[in-house]
């Protein structure tokens, strides 16, 4: 692995997308499909019934007991919903998830996460009096074992910020990498040497479409303890303005949780869960034709990036597209200004998550659109590309 230099400046994605038109916007990691029409339903019913008030700050009672039972259905992970201090628990999205474990654990010290990284595990600690350290995966997004061994211990050992959380997001932001099963099983070995917390998120784990599965750390021997898992409906249900997530966990983790988010925002929005609490399970190929609608996405658009000479990651996941930018070009931020000048259509460069410059030639593509915002971007690319 080569040693890099450090970068100053990093592109801002709110920002890109705020410069692009919606018919041009592959930037920011959101699903801009309609809603689900019975959910639309189901919450407008409920805010009419005057269900609006506070709830408790752990979350809806169906509606963790559907998550509860989600969790079970398709990470093979049982989840007590009665159990008491809470197992499961409802977030202000998977970012609140995110803030309550930052406040509980991660106070003056740190987390490790592999770069490229999503920007907000690292925002959120260190807003929260926590630091973020990075493990660079090489070209071709992978790790060896003793590397990631050696850099974890010599964060723990240290005597400001020791390391307390490896953070593993799988499929990942921006890659979409899925983790395999050896992978997942070495970042165990180490969490559990150096003891560790594990911090995964799986928001992404309904758009597996490559040979290996996901696969949930904490269901890996002697994890359960020892992890907390984040996930969020934002992308999977087209609600990320809804803001509700879930985490789960051993009672005596998530309770830490709970009390900060009680302190932090409350509770979560009382009519959205029930709502969405109502429909969570009630279609059992909901998350199977989501995967299948998503990788029909990926083979279409990412065949004409790569007719456009993009080189495309095998990523394994079907939200996200992360590829080389075309021959010629070696910095995504002049490569997508252009675009933007140009063609009117915005990516993410690969340098907004990464401290080093190893990802400049990279981009990420957000392909959570409807077709015809999709059609109409590729044909603008060809214009500028082809």
């Amino acid at each position: 692995m080569t040693e890099a230099k450090v970068k100053k400046v990093k592109p801002d994605i709110r920002a890109i997308t705020r410069l692009v038109p919606p018919s041009g916007n592959l930037v920011q990691g959101q699903s801009e499909l309609p809603i689900d029409p019975q959910l639309a339903a189901e919450a407008a019913a409920i805010i009419a019934a005057s269900q609006n008030h506070y709830g408790g700050s752990e979350g809806d009672a169906g509606l963790r007991r559907a998550v509860s039972e989600k969790v079970k259905r398709y990470n093979g992970i049982e989840v007590d919903p009665d159990a008491r201090p809470f197992e499961v628990m409802v977030t202000n999205g998977g970012t609140g998830a995110l803030i309550g474990i930052a406040q509980s654990y991660l106070r003056g010290k740190s987390a490790l996460v592999f770069e490229p990284y999503y920007p907000y595990h690292r925002r959120i600690l260190e807003e929260f009096g926590g630091k973020t350290e990075t493990f660079e995966l090489d070209e071709n997004l992978h790790f060896e074992k003793d590397a990631l061994f050696a850099r974890a211990k010599e964060l723990k050992d240290r005597s400001e910020y020791p390391l307390k959380a490896i953070i593993v997001c799988t499929p990942a932001n921006p890659s979409g990498k899925v983790m395999s099963q050896t992978e997942l099983e070495a970042i165990a070995d180490v969490a559990k040497e150096l003891d560790l917390l594990v911090i995964s998120d799986e928001v992404y784990e309904h758009y597996v479409t490559g040979e290996n599965p996901h696969t949930p750390i904490a269901s890996l021997p002697d994890m359960r303890e020892r992890t907390i898992t984040v996930n969020s409906f934002s992308k999977s249900w087209n609600i990320s303005g809804w803001r509700l997530g879930y985490a789960y966990g051993k009672g005596e983790l998530i309770a830490p949780i709970n009390n900060a988010a009680n302190v932090i925002y409350v509770c979560p929005a009382t009519p959205l869960q029930a709502a969405l609490a109502k429909v969570l399970m009630a279609d059992d190929d909901y998350y199977t034709k989501l995967r299948d609608k998503f990788d029909a996405k990926r083979l279409s658009f990412g065949g004409g990036l790569k007719e456009l000479g993009f080189d495309l990651y095998d990523s394994g996941s079907a939200f996200y597209i992360w590829a080389r930018i075309p021959e010629g070009h070696n910095d995504a931020i002049a490569f997508n200004e252009m675009l933007m000048r140009d063609a009117g259509v915005g990516m993410t460069p690969g340098s907004a998550f990464a401290d080093t410059d190893l990802w400049d030639p990279f981009v990420r593509i957000c392909i959570a659109r409807e077709e015809h915002v999709l059609e109409g971007a590729m044909e603008k690319l060809r214009g500028v590309l082809a």
